[in-house]
């Protein structure tokens, strides 16, 4: 049951981001690239970015029980 929840969980989060990136483009606001590409002009957000890209990669593919 709990591994149902989670992946609903993910599908549902990447639908809630694809929604947003559709709404953002249609209306002419900033995306998701441009956001990242703003933060990432300044060293101490690229720093902070690419220590959650590792946090984030760690968490799923190092740390996974392939029973």
């Amino acid at each position: 049951m709990s591994r149902a929840v989670t992946l609903a969980g993910y599908a549902a989060v990447v639908a809630a981001a694809l929604v947003l990136e559709l709404v953002a483009r249609a209306q002419g606001h900033a995306t998701f690239g441009d956001a990242v590409t703003a933060a990432v002009r300044w060293r101490p957000l690229r720093l902070i970015v690419l220590a959650a890209w590792l946090w984030l990669g760690w968490h799923l593919f190092v740390r996974v029980d392939w029973r």
